[in-house]
This record gives structure tokens, C-alpha cells and sequence, in this order.
């Protein structure tokens, strides 16, 4: 599936796997925008399949003809994301992807969560547009769904050109210690492995793993814990730049994207991380206790690795060898 989707009156161009939301007043405008990014899917060789009512499944046959699959409203919310599973395991390989283009409804609002944790799993060759008549779903109903799509599309509900939005997802921030999750994480890093590929640019990822953070849990307990992962957001975050992206990876475990960045300067922010959580006081000058060190793993593209699997698991093994060998170091994959 080509690996960028352009949407909207604007051309808004946008990596894929996407799930997106489409806000519309009236059949007539939703047919006159959705036309275009039907051609686009079957131009792109994708399968192209309109959910939705009979109305609109008879103009659309008309129109696309065998080009596309109209389901009339035979699709119900919570047997959604299933049978989408089917579909894509059905997928002939001379198929480039699956394009789904749903008229959504209250009855799906509740179901828009897990759709997006379905669709946006890397390597997932899925663009599906979840379009809502506002006329159809209460204000309450469509703050809701709002808060499940990183990408917001109104048409001509605000002026006559495409109006366009980048809403923040509240799911994917890890609720401890404020930064990303792994979701958002990996949906990133997905995003940018396909930028740099695209333009043949480097990009590098670090692991950090807290070295004794099970001992500061069994020697106090779980609260003080917690504050020692909150110190160490705080620190990683002023260790690197504000176009690199910061996520909890695991319970004692925060993962780096680094964007244009070669793995050797990416030693140098590994260092300076080292140095920092070093230079930190995490117990506030409690003698007794023995203070936070870190191991960190090292993994760069195009070297190491060319996918969002791969370069996910070098990094981990350079992690694992920098705790073999005692922890508080910098391991690279080789």
C-alpha cells in the first residue's frame, strides 16, 4: 500500500496506517468529497469498500460500478473491527492495501477506541475514514469521538474551504509520568521509518531501562517508585530535543525516537543521559540508599534495521547486552 494517503480540499498528505474522522452536513457533500479518495484507492490498486446506507451504496454502485464494494448498513458496530480482520485476511496479493470508507453513527462512537488500537498496529496496510453527519450525533457524542482520532477533517462546516485539525489523543500519554506510551510510540516510529526511507534519511532509537528500580520497590514501596519514574521523564526530557519523542516503553523501561540523527550522535545524547541521571540526587541525600543508574540500548536506520519490528528488537538486544555486562552503559547493536 503506498505508504501516504493526500486528504482533503487542501491535500493534506499523511502516512499510513490512518484512521481519521470526517465531519459532513448532507449526502450531497459527503458523495462530492469521498469521490475523489475512492479514484485515489482504486487508482493505488487497493480495495475500496463504502459501509453504509442503501442510498448511498445505490449511487455509489452506479457511479464506481465492480470498482468498489458497497455494503448496505450490513456492518454492525460491534462486529466492526471482526469482520474488518476478515476482510484484510481475504486481501488478494494483487491488492496494495484495504480502504474503508464508513458512515458512522452514534452506535459507532463507543467502538472508536478500539478500532484505532486495530487499525494503527504497524505494517497494517489500512486507511479508514470514519465519516459522521453532524447532524446526526449529539455535541456530547462527538466530543467523544473527537478524542480517538489523532486527524480531524471538516468540510464546509466552518467556511467553504477545507478546515483541518491535529487533535491530541488523551490515550496515548502515560498517566504517571506524562509522556507518550508505547502506543503512541510505536505509531510514531512506524510514521517516521517510512519518512526516512522516503527521503533516505538516518534515524536513530534509544531504550533506557532503570537498572534498580525492583530494589527501591521491595526496600520502601511502590509510591516511592513511582516518583523515582517520574524524576527520571523529567530527566530524559531535558536530555534530549524537542523534536525527539519521549515514551514510557515499560514498567521500568523509556524508549527514545531521535529523527535525522546518526547512531554516532545518538551516543552522544546516551551519554549525556548517562551523565544527568548520575548527576541527579532521587532520594534527596538519604545516604542508605543506593542511587538510580541506567542501561541503555543503542539502534539506528538504516544500519540496524528497516522496520518497526526490527529496529524494536536490536535496540532491545543492545539493552540486554548493556545489562549483561552490569548495567549503568551504552551498548550498540552490532
Amino acid at each position: 500500500m503506498t505508504r501516504f494517503v493526500k486528504i482533503g480540499y487542501e491535500g493534506i498528505e499523511i502516512s499510513l496506517p490512518l484512521h481519521a474522522l470526517y465531519l459532513y452536513r448532507g449526502n450531497a457533500q459527503l458523495l462530492d468529497n469521498i469521490s475523489p479518495l475512492i479514484n485515489d484507492g482504486i487508482e493505488r490498486r487497493e480495495k475500496v469498500i463504502f459501509i453504509g446506507s442503501k442510498q448511498l451504496c445505490k449511487t455509489l454502485r452506479k457511479n464506481f460500478r465492480t470498482r468498489i464494494t458497497a455494503v448496505a448498513e450490513e456492518v454492525r458496530p460491534k462486529s466492526l473491527v471482526s469482520w474488518l480482520k476478515r476482510e484484510y485476511r481475504k486481501l488478494p496479493k494483487t491488492r496494495q492495501g484495504l480502504r474503508i470508507l464508513l458512515e458512522s453513527g452514534r452506535d459507532y462512537v463507543a467502538i472508536e477506541n478500539v478500532l484505532d488500537d486495530f487499525i494503527r498496529q504497524p505494517d497494517n496496510r489500512f486507511f479508514v475514514l470514519c465519516m459522521y453527519d453532524v447532524e446526526g450525533i449529539t455535541s456530547s457524542e462527538l466530543i467523544e469521538t473527537l478524542k480517538t482520532h489523532p486527524y480531524v477533517f471538516v468540510e464546509h462546516l466552518i467556511q467553504p474551504n477545507c478546515f483541518y485539525s491535529r487533535v491530541k489523543q488523551q490515550n496515548w500519554i502515560d498517566i504517571l509520568t506524562g509522556v507518550y506510551n508505547r502506543q503512541y510510540f510505536d505509531s510514531h516510529l512506524n510514521t517516521e521509518l517510512q519518512r526516512a526511507s522516503r527521503y533516505e534519511h538516518n534515524l536513530s532509537v534509544i531504550v533506557i531501562d532503570i537498572d534498580s528500580l525492583r530494589s527501591v520497590n521491595e526496600e520502601f514501596d511502590m509510591r516511592r517508585g513511582d516518583d523515582v519514574l517520574k524524576q527520571m521523564a523529567r530527566i530524559l526530557e531535558r536530555s534530549l530535543r524537542s523534536v525527539d519523542i519521549l515514551a514510557r516503553y515499560g514498567g521500568d523501561e523509556f524508549i527514545a525516537l531521535l529523527p535525522e540523527t546518526r547512531k554516532a550522535y545518538a551516543y552522544k545524547t546516551a551519554q549525556r543521559i548517562l551523565r544527568n541521571v548520575s548527576n541527579h540526587d532521587f532520594f534527596k541525600d538519604n545516604l542508605r540508599v543506593e542511587e538510580i543508574s541506567v542501561s541503555i540500548g543503542i539502534a539506528g536506520f538504516p544500519e540496524d534495521a528497516g522496520d518497526t519490528r526490527q529496529m524494536i528488537k536490536k535496540v532491545e538486544n543492545a539493552l540486554r547486552r548493556a545489562k549483561r555486562q552490569g548495567g549503568g552503559r551504552i551498548c550498540g547493536f552490532e
